[in-house]
């Protein structure tokens, strides 16, 4: 090594050291971040129903959707990578006959991009439905949520999701989940569709509300004085 190239790669061996120490703050820092949201979600009582708000501006509500098939993805518009392969596969998918009842649900990990006017714009662009394809967001953190607590699917980071599709049965329980840039994978998730259309939506009957402690009392009372009324008519009755 020469005197003169000795300034130059001392140069390059500060900046590689200074990117290297920055890249490892960053990974503490993104650690202590996720500790910090694991964390508060722990504290937060399970999630068991939302609300978003799809392209067109109205309500998409979990609660609705009882008695419907549904499969729920997540996506964001600037995604460089399968999110394209994912919406084309799901824009095939909902084009076919067996499963023509059911309802797709694609949710964006960008909500600060993607904007009701920009998603509405993607549902055109992929020729979606408009009664059985609805793009949807809300605010990350309660997206997150949705993703850990109610679709028990996880992997939801800003502007980051895996590539699972979750199908949610009439009941509204998680009936399968299947890799939606798989073709293989695919047809199995088309077999969970169909079998799920298949059966019957029985309403879950509502829990008989219990009697608050006053009325309780009241009862009480009457039936103590019905009681009191018949040993009287019973005592003058007697021989």
């Amino acid at each position: 090594m020469t005197n003169s190239a000795l300034p130059y790669w001392l140069a390059l061996a500060v900046v590689v050291a200074a990117l290297y120490g920055g890249f490892k703050v960053y990974q503490v820092e993104q650690k202590r971040r996720d500790a910090a949201i694991a964390a508060e979600e722990l504290s937060l009582p399970p999630l068991t129903d939302f609300e978003l708000t799809k392209s067109d501006g109205t309500p998409f509500r979990s609660a609705d959707m009882k008695g419907k098939v549904w499969i729920a993805s997540f996506f964001f518009s600037t995604c460089p990578g399968s999110c394209t392969r994912l919406n084309q596969n799901i824009k095939h998918l909902s084009s076919l006959d067996d499963v023509a009842d059911a309802d797709w649900v694609s949710i964006t990990v960008d909500p600060a991009t993607d904007t009701l006017p920009v998603l509405a714009a993607k549902a055109k662009e992929l020729n979606a439905d408009p009664e059985r394809w609805y793009f949807c967001r809300g605010e990350f953190d309660d997206v997150r949520r949705i993703a850990h607590d109610y679709m028990k699917v996880g992997g939801v980071s800003l502007k980051g999701h895996n590539d699972f599709a979750v199908i949610i049965d009439k009941q509204g329980e998680i009936a399968g989940m299947f890799n939606a840039v798989s073709t293989s994978d695919s047809k199995k998730g088309l077999e969970i569709i169909k079998r799920e259309l298949a059966k019957e939506y029985v309403p879950q009957e509502e829990p008989e509300a219990t009697p608050p402690a006053a009325t309780n009392e009241k009862q009480a009372a009457v039936e103590q004085s019905s009681r009191a009324i018949a040993s009287k008519v019973t005592a003058h009755s007697a021989p």
